[in-house]
């Protein structure tokens, strides 16, 4: 078995990990998506470059593989970047600043 074919089962391993738990997990976001798009797009990466290594598909093939990953890294990476910074996407709640320095009385420390 060469070093490719043993990434790319590692990283289908990996994929199915992430996308098992996106898919049990009820408390998922669109962070959560994306990283799963993410891990699923190197998946898809590396079994282009054992194509490539092994002469699996046609050229127009891989091509094609290679642009689903790209497409689902991007997607993914739109995802993690926009989202990022929410915690309820559906009531668009967004985390409390790391400056904010207000008490629960209004008074703010110093």
């Amino acid at each position: 078995m060469t070093p490719v074919a043993m990434l790319a089962g590692f990283c289908a391993v990996m994929a199915v990990v992430a996308v098992l738990g996106l898919v049990t997990d009820d408390d998922r976001d669109l962070v959560d998506v994306g990283t799963t798009l993410i891990v699923v797009a190197i998946t898809a990466l590396a079994s282009w470059w054992l194509a490539l290594e092994e002469g699996w598909l046609a050229p127009t093939g891989q091509i094609a593989l290679l642009a689903v990953a790209g497409l689902l890294g991007v997607l993914g990476v739109g995802l993690v970047v926009r989202y990022w910074d929410r915690t309820d996407v559906a009531t668009n709640a967004s985390r409390p600043s790391a400056d904010d320095t207000t008490t629960t009385d209004g008074d703010e420390s110093a």
